[in-house]
Formats: C-alpha cells, structure tokens, sequence
C-alpha cells in the first residue's frame, strides 16, 4: 500500500517520515489553548517536525515531544495546512 500524500507550500508531496519546517499555525488552533500548551504550540513555529501521519484528504500533521522536568514525555500534535509547511528532507533521504 502506497503512502498517503500531502504538498507543502510549493507544491511538493509530502508523506509519513518526512520533515518539515513549520511555517505558521491555524489561528483557530491557538485560539482553543492557554497556558503551558499554548506556550508548547507555539514554540513548534520555524522548527523542522517529523510528518507522523497524512489523512487520506491529504492534510498532514506533525507532532513534536518535551521531556518534563519530572521525566514525563508531554507531546503536541496538530494538523497543518499546506502553505504551512514546507519541506525540509524525505524519509528516504531524497
């Protein structure tokens, strides 16, 4: 089964694996956080993020993962738009 596929801001397919940088984040996204998750969120923003998963209507997400000051692992994950992202590297090193 082949993978599912989304495009970054130019254009170009992303899939599982790949990494991108972030660009910007859904206001919608930040409007529903507070606190220290906003804070998480928000620190996503120009950093480049591993594609965990691509939906089959090609909306891709990326997650990234902060080790607490008590050893537990706190991960974010959010659904970005195309002209969000743009592609930083493939899984296969293309």
């Amino acid at each position: 089964m082949a993978n599912k596929s989304g495009f970054d801001r130019f254009g170009r397919i992303v899939e599982e694996g790949d990494f991108v940088r972030l660009l910007s984040i859904r206001p919608s996204i930040l409007r529903r956080i507070t606190g220290d998750e906003y804070a998480d969120v928000s620190a996503m923003l120009g950093q480049t993020l591993s594609v965990f998963d691509v939906y089959d209507d090609g909306l891709v997400w990326v997650s990234l993962a902060w080790i607490r000051q008590d050893g537990f692992t706190e991960i974010h994950s959010i659904a970005v738009d195309p002209e969000a992202i743009e592609l930083v590297s493939k899984a296969n090193g293309e």
